[in-house]
């Protein structure tokens, strides 16, 4: 969906409310929550003068993602419905496997059906009543279809023609995860190389030790990417192209820590290594009550060598 959020009739919005059976205190807080926004725009530095919205839920409120669930429910039932009777005709899998139509998640929708005419037309309908009452609009650009390998030509161009959608093939990636068919194979992962690669490519201008190696990787494995993780064994040929990513244009070489150029030299071993003294604070014994102010004031322009001598 193209805006899913944003697009939303807030008359369709009450009218879901009240089907699913919500009192009218509740559906009249809602109505008012959805309606109180009020927004102004910064041009050139100045800002205008504040105006509302007619529709559309705004992201980051808790309640926007419940409402927009309540309203595809709407879509669900529908495509549900079709089947039921007929109008369209699901995908089967395998014998005793549950037909399942449709898959939901956020503003994205994944349907399996049947790529005869009856069911693409069936479906395309559904989506354009849909459109029309909720507000919403399909994003063809990003939209796509898959069919089998032996699928006629002529088949896969009648859904093109009927949907505007591209073809998709396998693999590809939803949500960080890539999606295949059969073995794990190392360019499936390429993305995840793709973005490790680029978050370390940040860091190239620092030298990091082998631990700090070690805990930014980890870091940047953390959110999707930890996810498709969990969800998939990485192949094993996929860790050494990971653990050799660079994170400098240069070669790695021993550096030299006590020297500014980074070079090794035997002073500065021996004047890390030698023993020293113990620190004796002058201060202490300059400044103290039993001496005289001027007295005091000499010895320490005489600990900074600052007397006025002949040499």
């Amino acid at each position: 969906m193209e805006k899913a959020f944003d697009r939303i009739e807030w008359s369709f919005l009450i009218k879901v409310l009240r089907c699913f059976g919500f009192t009218d205190d509740f559906i009249d807080l809602v109505d008012a929550c959805v309606r109180d926004n009020h927004f102004s725009l910064l041009v050139n530095g100045s800002s205008t003068p504040f105006f509302t919205a007619t529709r559309g839920l705004r992201q980051g409120d808790p309640l926007s993602p419940t409402l927009f669930i309540l309203v595809e429910e709407v879509l669900s039932r529908s495509l549900t419905r079709a089947i039921n009777q007929g109008l369209i005709r699901p995908y089967y899998s395998k014998r005793g496997c549950p037909i399942i139509s449709h898959s939901l998640f956020a503003n994205d929708a994944i349907l399996f059906l049947n790529g005869c005419k009856t069911s693409i037309r069936g479906l395309m309908s559904i989506i354009s009543r849909y459109e029309r009452a909720a507000g919403q609009l399909v994003n063809a650009s990003k939209s796509s279809f898959m069919v089998g390998p032996s699928t006629p030509i002529g088949t896969i161009r009648r859904i093109q023609g009927l949907t505007g959608f591209s073809r998709g093939h396998l693999p590809f990636d939803y949500l960080g995860c890539p999606i295949f068919l059969g073995r794990r194979r190392i360019h499936y992962f390429d993305a995840l190389v793709g973005k490790l690669r680029k978050k370390l490519a940040e860091w190239k201008i620092q030298l990091l030790s082998p631990g700090g190696r070690i805990q930014l990787i980890r870091h940047l494995l953390q959110g999707d990417t930890h996810l498709l993780i969990e969800r998939h064994r990485l192949p094993s040929n996929l860790l050494p192209t990971i653990t050799m990513i660079k994170t400098s244009p240069t070669e790695d070489q021993p550096i030299w820590t006590l020297t500014i150029d980074g070079s090794f030299s035997c002073s500065s071993s021996w004047e890390h290594f030698r023993n020293r003294s113990p620190k004796t604070f002058w201060g202490n014994l300059i400044w103290h009550l039993a001496i005289t102010p001027c007295v005091s004031f000499f010895l320490w322009k005489f600990m900074h060598r600052g007397l006025p001598t002949d040499d």
